[in-house]
């Protein structure tokens, strides 16, 4: 029934019975079979299948709480087992991306944790995000918290083979968890008349400077910005330090907009800068968990499950 309810979890994490059945290292057709398996057994209907999309049904999304629940018990189970087994208990890794260190959903998923769970062994890592991209997908680290946009495989290794850089890009195929999104604004001055709108419009920003990110983010976030401000007339300018924080610093100490990602603080009520929309582009950035390749095992399932339980 364990093995019945992991499959019911993963499909309906995914929404997407190929890639649920890549990350249980099972066959789609045996993944499909554990399903029918399920719903037969449970006289339900727990999914609304098209050749387009696979949905919840209503009886799929009240029973998934206590289905995670049920496969998170599981997993302690195995884990007990082996330790009154005597075989050693792997201490479970999670890499950070060094600059998600005050954001608020990062205090909250890792101080909860510690207090739910003071018998996990944690180590947390500060990195660049590339580094933690690599060593997830070697299967070196465990998790990983990053805040960036999710890509095709094949069009973040092109980018990587022109720059070698693409900070905030990660591939799309690796199983992640989103805890918040933000989407791409411009942070201006309280003191200029784009404050006063609600949303910043192209003819707004002709002939002005703005502060800009550099490439190094990745051309799959900076080039629609690039093509935004090129159709405002506006001048791109990229800072010293061209990072998030460097570009919203380097707006405020100039009195210029700056391009915002929306992570680092600035533009609250109480501050010299304020956020605004920039109309017509829809693009935005999120706070993601990822695990590794395949299904979360161990100690690492149990942190995915208490993510799922705070951030779903």
């Amino acid at each position: 029934m364990l093995d019945k309810l992991r499959c019911f979890t993963a499909v309906a994490e995914d929404l997407h019975f190929s890639r649920a059945a890549d990350r249980l290292h099972l066959t789609q057709p045996a993944l499909s079979s554990q399903i029918r398996s399920l719903e037969e057994r449970l006289g339900l209907v727990l999914f609304d299948r098209t050749t387009r999309r696979v949905a919840l049904t209503p009886a799929g999304t009240a029973l998934l709480p206590a289905a995670r629940r049920l496969v998170e018990d599981g997993q302690r189970l195995a884990l007990l087992a082996a330790e009154l087994r005597g075989a050693p208990r792997r201490k479970l890794s999670l890499g950070a991306a060094f600059y998600t260190i005050d954001i608020p959903e990062r205090v909250t998923l890792l101080e909860s944790f510690f207090a739910e769970h003071p018998d996990v062994a944690l180590d947390v890592s500060p990195a660049w995000q590339r580094e933690l991209i690599a060593e997830l997908q070697a299967g070196t680290l465990d998790l990983a918290l990053l805040i960036g946009m999710p890509v095709p495989r094949a069009q973040l290794a092109h980018e990587l083979a022109g720059t070698a850089v693409a900070e905030v890009l990660y591939p799309d195929d690796l199983p992640r968890m989103v805890l918040r999104r933000e989407p791409v604004r411009l942070l201006v001055p309280r003191e200029s008349p784009l404050a006063a709108l609600a949303e910043v419009p192209l003819a707004a920003l002709a002939g002005m400077r703005v502060a800009m990110l550099g490439q190094g983010h990745g051309l799959a976030l900076v080039d629609p910005i690039l093509t935004w401000l090129a159709d405002a007339g506006a001048q791109p300018v990229v800072p010293p330090e061209p990072h998030g924080i460097g570009v919203e610093r380097y707006g405020r100490q100039f009195r210029i907009p700056a391009i915002t990602l929306g992570w680092f603080g600035g533009g609250g009520a109480e501050d010299d800068m304020v956020r605004r929309p920039l109309a017509g582009l829809a693009l935005a950035t999120e706070l993601a968990l990822l695990h590794s390749p395949g299904e979360a095992i161990g100690d690492a399932a149990i942190l995915w499950a208490h993510a799922r339980q705070r951030f779903s």
